[in-house]
């Protein structure tokens, strides 16, 4: 189990498949109208807080996000929303992500191109990786739900080349880790940087 909190309203817990066996959860079991998944969510932030030593703050309302990640393992994202985020989203909520997509690029400028205009319109997904095999580059991303402004980016500099756990899997066995974690985030210029 690893725990984050890359901002002060948010915390990243990423579990191992033998962190969900420990939990008696799989990813696939996820649900929010479930007890069982209520109880590890506590049990989760309860352990975070432990762990750093803080707690988010949580007189919000708070978005829970659950993706899924190597080797049966899985991702879970809580935030709590801004005010105007909030009339929107129930108290708690988990939303579970799509399969992941994979998108390939010809050389690093594109990727480093395809970055800074995900930050410039502010489509980052839930989860990037990014790998690198002769000079070519893929791009594992997880959108937390259907983002267009992302695709748009993404497709400008690279091609959409596969979807789904599988190709995912097999892209992060064969190919050379370059970022494995918020890829697109630590790669694109901040926003008070020249683009490119």
């Amino acid at each position: 189990m690893k725990i984050e909190a890359p901002e002060s309203n948010k915390i990243v817990i990423r579990l191992t498949a033998g962190d969900l066996s420990k939990l008696h959860i799989t990813y696939e079991e996820m649900d929010y109208a479930n007890i069982e998944t209520r109880r590890v969510i506590w049990t989760l932030l309860d352990e975070a807080r432990r762990e750093l030593g803080h707690d988010i703050d949580p007189s919000g309302r708070m978005l829970i996000e659950a993706l899924p990640a190597k080797e049966g393992g899985c991702v879970l994202r809580f935030t709590v929303l801004q005010q105007e985020e909030q009339v929107q989203q129930p108290r708690l909520s988990l939303r579970r992500s799509v399969s992941p997509l994979i998108y390939e690029f010809a050389n690093a400028q594109l990727v480093l191109d395809a970055a800074a205009a995900v930050r410039r319109l502010k489509a980052f997904p839930a989860e990037s990786e990014l790998y690198r095999q002769a000079g070519c580059y893929r791009l594992i991303v997880s959108p937390a739900g259907k983002n267009e402004l992302l695709t748009i980016a993404l497709t400008e500099f690279g091609a959409l080349c596969a979807q789904g756990e599988l190709p995912a899997a097999i892209t992060r066995e064969h190919w050379r880790e370059v970022c494995g974690v918020h890829a697109l985030e630590r790669i694109s210029p901040p926003p008070d940087h020249p683009s490119f």
